[in-house]
């Protein structure tokens, strides 16, 4: 960032002096300063994400506890939004702690995140993510008799329009363990750059 604005201050003194020096310049020469500048105003501007700022982490609690600060949610009948009502982080309110849903406040690439913990015996575990009612990742695990404590996580970079969606969702018949006093179970997000 500071390399960009180097450089834009850099051309906009050698035009200065251009036009101290030669007070013959053409309109060609300064046409094409203004679109210098305009284009590094515009690189610039795709540095910064266009000045918009989205970065969230939050955290999903249990509804009840099972033991040692840990409870289980799921599974369900139907498969279920996830909903993640602990904020660690929601710059740009673009996430909504009350739905679960994550909506796209301007199209460009965004970056998601999430980890999974289950602490349970002889069941599916796992999650999906979702954007809008598309499934993009899902992580997944039979737990065995032996096997009750394991965490998993995935990511992508998703090209988002705004206004989309994206969620984490419980898979039907699935559940997912997490605690009231640790962050086990997380979901993160933040805009790389806007289009």
């Amino acid at each position: 960032m500071m390399k960009v604005v180097k450089m834009k201050v850099l051309v906009l003194a050698v035009a200065a002096l251009l036009l101290k020096v030669d007070s013959q310049l053409t309109d060609d020469v300064a046409e094409y300063l203004l679109r210098l500048n305009d284009r590094i105003n515009a690189l610039e501007k795709s540095c910064t994400g266009g000045g918009r700022k989205v970065v969230f982490s939050v955290v999903h609690r249990p509804s009840s506890i099972k033991g040692d600060n840990v409870g289980i949610t799921g599974p369900y009948d139907v498969a279920s939004v996830l909903v993640h009502k602990h904020a660690i982080t929601n710059i740009g309110n673009a996430y909504n702690t009350q739905t679960g849903i994550f909506t796209a406040p301007v199209k460009g690439v965004y970056f998601f995140t999430f980890t999974t913990y289950s602490w349970v015996s002889g069941a599916d575990i796992g999650v999906s993510l979702y954007r809008n009612n598309e499934e993009i990742l899902l992580i997944w695990e039979t737990q065995d008799w032996g096997d009750n404590e394991d965490y998993a996580s995935n990511s992508a970079a998703l090209i988002l329009e705004q206004g989309d969606r994206v969620y984490m969702n419980l898979p039907k018949g699935f559940q997912v363990a997490s605690s009231i006093t640790s962050n086990l179970h997380t979901f993160s997000g933040f805009l790389l750059y806007q289009l």
